[in-house]
């Protein structure tokens, strides 16, 4: 039993080595910005009522112009098209900020985006 013990704790260390090394490869891995694009508006297109309503109940939308305009195209429907062309057009000087949202799920995630890490250069969403 202890050698089983031993060859499973080795097998374990082997894996987190293996997968440390594997790490900074991932890293540098070339970041496919249509992809992010498309998970960026969908997680939009089903977050951004709430976000809206989030900025509304505190009282926010003078400071949030980003959010008011993405509801707005919710509203009309074309928010996922818009925002697509929109991500692909800016994606060389906000891509920290589209990654985020694509990988936010609540709207509190979506607000916590626009904050200075991840979006080091003010952006704003203009269709």
């Amino acid at each position: 039993m202890e050698v089983v013990v031993m060859q499973r704790w080795a097998v374990i260390f082997l894996m987190g080595v293996g997968g440390c090394a594997v790490a900074p490869a991932l890293a540098q891995a070339p970041v496919d910005s249509a992809a992010v694009c498309q998970r960026a508006a969908d997680k939009l297109q089903g977050l951004v009522p709430q976000w809206r309503d989030f900025v509304m109940e505190f009282k926010a939308e003078a400071s949030n112009p980003s959010v008011l305009a993405l509801a707005e195209e919710h509203r009309q429907g074309r928010l996922k098209a818009s925002f697509r062309r929109h991500c692909q057009r800016e994606w060389g000087a906000h891509q920290a900020i589209f990654v985020c949202f694509s990988g936010s799920v609540t709207e509190l995630g979506l607000a916590l985006c626009m904050q200075k890490d991840t979006n080091p250069h003010g952006w704003e969403y203009r269709p």
